[in-house]
This record gives structure tokens, C-alpha cells and sequence, in this order.
């Protein structure tokens, strides 16, 4: 009879864990699981999904509030460069400029998976496990341009080439007096950055995927030190844009 009793008393008096939600935004539609949830599962049920082209999909975190520091970091410098300008100068202007366009930014923290249901499926490496969290799923359609941003005079669309690479579509447009000369930066659709050489005496001959955005960076001479490590986070923090 007590034993009974210290069981019903525990039953009744000790919290009891609630299921952990995992829920997932796709197109518009709420997808909701009280259990851990793996990734093909999702792909499986989502009304609206590519057919061919997976490599625009991508799967952001929602509520990632280590996204936003970066950014606030990044524009902090970058508003300590600009007070170091003379007002009205070309520099002025340019960093300006980028501030205004990575302030911005609508950011989610992008989670480095490759969104493709056939791979999921039949590949258990390709198919994590969500434990908890809300997340989103975005499809894109197959794009064919590359875009030019940062020490750019204007940022530019290009249509895409098969044959061109990286330097064939800087090369088609006007690059900003403060542009660093020997690197650029290539950000693909499927979630990868690159450091690549642009000059010619450590040029890569990389052909991007269609969709690609190529970034410009600072000049690091003109900064000194202090912008090889500024170019590499405005790099990688533009994988997290919406």
C-alpha cells in the first residue's frame, strides 16, 4: 500500500517534460512535430517542392540571435572606417554605401545542409535529425544570372555563361577605386564561399554555378590589417541573407 501511494504521489507532484516541437515554415506552411523529426521526413510531406533543381534550397534557424551580433559587429567597424574618411571622398562614399546595404540585411542563421529529398532518402548522411526549433525551408527557382556586389560601382546582374569565369564577369563591370585587386569572393547557391585569386599572378580559373553572387572586397591596403578579416565576415554573414 505505500509503495502504491509513493508512486501515485510522484505521478501526481513531479513535473512532467513536454514534448520538444520542431516546426518548420515552408512556403507559407506550418509543419509541426512533437517528436525529433529527420530531414527527408519533412521533404516528403511539403505541398510545394523542386522537381530537378535542389541546389537553391537552403534550411535557416530561426531566432538566432548570434546572426545579428555578427552583423552589428561588422557594421560597428565599418562605422569606424567611415569616420576615418574625409567626408565626400570616394572612400566615404563607398563604405557608406556598403554599410547602408549590409544594415539592411534580413538574416536567419543558414544551417549547413544540403536540402536535396532523393539524397535524404537514400543517404543517411544526407538526412540529419531535427531535435528541437522552428526553421525554414527555402525554394528558389533555377536562376541564370551572377551577381556583382560590394566595391562595385553599382551592383550588377549578369546573365550566366558556361564558359565565363569569375574575372570574365568582373571584368564586365566597374570596380570601385577602394575594390581589392588580387581576391574575390564566390558565394554559390548551395551554401559555399570561396576565397578566390583574381589577379594575374595567382588567378583560379572557377566557372560559378548559375545563381551564384560574386562579392568584391576591401582594398587591404588601404586599410591596413585590419580588413582581411572585415572582407571574410561580410563574406561569409551574406550566406545568411533572406
Amino acid at each position: 500500500m505505500l509503495r502504491t501511494f509513493c508512486v501515485l504521489f510522484c505521478l501526481l507532484s513531479c513535473p512532467v517534460t513536454a514534448a520538444t516541437a520542431v516546426t518548420f515554415n515552408v512556403a507559407g506552411q506550418i509543419y509541426t512535430f512533437d517528436q525529433p523529426v529527420r530531414l527527408a521526413t519533412v521533404l516528403s510531406i511539403v505541398e510545394q517542392k523542386p522537381t530537378q533543381y535542389w541546389a537553391n534550397a537552403a534550411v535557416y534557424e530561426l531566432n538566432a540571435p548570434e546572426i545579428v551580433q555578427q552583423q552589428a559587429d561588422i557594421l560597428q567597424q565599418l562605422a569606424a572606417l567611415i569616420r576615418e574618411q574625409s567626408k565626400g571622398s570616394s572612400e566615404y562614399r563607398q563604405l557608406s554605401a556598403l554599410y547602408q546595404e549590409i544594415g539592411s540585411w534580413q538574416l536567419m542563421r543558414r544551417l549547413n545542409v544540403i536540402v536535396d529529398y532523393d539524397q535524404a532518402r537514400l543517404n543517411p548522411a544526407r538526412n540529419p535529425q531535427f531535435n528541437s526549433g522552428e526553421y525554414y525551408i527555402r525554394f528558389k527557382d533555377r536562376s541564370q544570372v551572377i551577381r556583382l556586389s560590394g566595391m562595385v560601382a553599382q551592383a550588377t546582374t549578369l546573365p550566366f555563361k558556361t564558359e565565363y569565369t569569375v574575372t570574365d564577369y568582373i571584368d564586365h563591370v566597374v570596380v570601385a577605386a577602394s575594390a581589392h585587386r588580387d581576391f574575390a569572393y564566390l558565394l554559390e547557391p548551395d551554401g559555399d564561399v570561396r576565397k578566390l585569386g583574381i589577379a594575374y599572378w595567382n588567378r583560379q580559373h572557377v566557372q560559378p554555378m548559375p545563381g551564384s553572387e560574386i562579392f568584391i572586397p576591401l582594398q587591404d591596403e588601404l586599410f591596413f590589417d585590419r580588413i582581411g578579416p572585415l572582407n571574410d565576415k561580410i563574406a561569409q554573414l551574406m550566406m545568411h541573407r533572406m
